[in-house]
């Protein structure tokens, strides 16, 4: 007779100790003694419930920001996931509209600074200058900061605080068109112009810009924003957090063949024996895996006054139709705090007003 039961590892291993039991099952051919459900699209043995929070900081301190300039082509959608690698735009490769010559090619040293309103201003700074050192991508500047070392006041920050957010070299290339003998000025990466030398002719159709990409660093859910010079895209880092951390769950039919399942793996069956889950904690766990519903509260608020010490009934969410004491009150945000037993241990859940009710 197949029962749910708990079993115990370390808080953070919970996924993978999920996978180990899983290979663990097959080897010992056990899967007509743990019961397989579907769970998201895939099916699983044992649960080891998770919920994804959103998080505005990405990992190890790396930004999640991605400058987009309006040349670009955006590939992603707001409130979209994507993937490390994913491109999230694209700026396409450039062809000549017209026959030309190419008359000149100057390179020149280029700092974009933002300021606090994310508007920027670009410097384009001759080769023969030295940059400062300290004028880096990503470094704060103190308003009207030169940028040269020679303090060149053609060459100075706004009156401003403002941030460097690109450095880069870039080509002035003067072309001159065949047919109307007009001078055309271009501004190119480096890195994306094409071999070119002075005195070469162009024809229409040639590349003068190669493609460049912009790929995401991180997984995450897509924020976009829009200002005057750009668009800023945000890759939010979606966290997983455990529900029941150091418990995975398993529905067996347990027996002395089963009970090899943990041998050699950090985990343990709660209970020694083992100890079958009640049908009110397991409530919770599938409410909370999202295989079961969770109740819902019907009809007007009622306003009842709540004290810090009364015993009440959950009557709604993952948690319904448990019992707890409040251990705490917030009536500006109409949150109580209420402590409940599960897993034979006390668990401090955070509800609102109008999940509880006096019994």
């Amino acid at each position: 007779m197949k029962r749910w039961y708990a079993i115990q590892t370390y808080a953070g291993s919970e996924l993978k100790v999920a996978e180990l039991l899983e290979q663990r099952v097959r080897q010992l051919g056990l899967e007509k003694k743990v019961a397989a459900f579907e769970l998201n699209g895939k099916e699983v043995r044992f649960l080891a419930p998770i919920e994804e929070v959103i998080t505005s900081k990405a990992r190890r301190g790396r930004t999640g920001e991605y400058r987009v300039p309006y040349e670009y082509e955006l590939k992603v959608e707001p409130n979209k996931r994507i993937q490390k690698g994913e491109v999230i735009a694209v700026k396409p490769a450039k062809y000549m509209s017209f026959d030309a010559k190419v008359k000149q090619i100057e390179t020149l040293q280029r700092v974009i600074v933002e300021m606090s309103n994310r508007n920027e201003e670009e410097f384009l700074i001759p080769l023969e200058k030295r940059i400062r050192r300290d004028i880096r991508t990503g470094e704060k500047l103190p308003p009207g900061v030169p940028l040269t070392t020679d303090s060149d006041p053609n060459f100075r920050a706004p009156a401003v605080k403002t941030t460097v957010v690109q450095r880069d070299r870039v080509k002035r290339v003067q072309l001159e068109r065949l047919d109307t003998g007009e001078t055309v000025t271009l501004l190119v990466p480096e890195k994306y112009l094409v071999r070119l030398k002075e005195g070469v002719t162009l024809k229409q159709g040639d590349m003068i810009e190669k493609e460049d990409k912009i790929e995401s660093r991180a997984s995450g859910l897509v924020k976009i924003k829009e200002y005057k010079d750009k668009r800023v895209v945000t890759v939010q880092y979606i966290e997983k957090r455990r529900l029941f951390p150091g418990y995975i769950f398993a529905y067996m039919d347990m027996g002395q063949d089963v009970m090899q399942l943990t041998e050699g793996i950090k985990c343990r069956f709660v209970g020694n024996p083992p100890l079958p889950l009640s049908e009110e904690e397991m409530k919770v766990v599938k409410r909370r895996a999202g295989l079961l519903e969770a109740p819902k509260a019907v009809g007007p608020k009622i306003e009842v006054e709540f004290e810090v010490g009364e015993v009440v009934e959950i009557i709604e969410g993952p948690f319904a139709d448990f019992t707890g004491a409040i251990v705490e009150l917030d009536k500006e945000r109409e949150i109580a705090t209420v402590v409940v037993k599960i897993f034979g241990r006390e668990t401090r859940v955070d509800l609102p007003f109008e999940s509880i009710q006096k019994i």
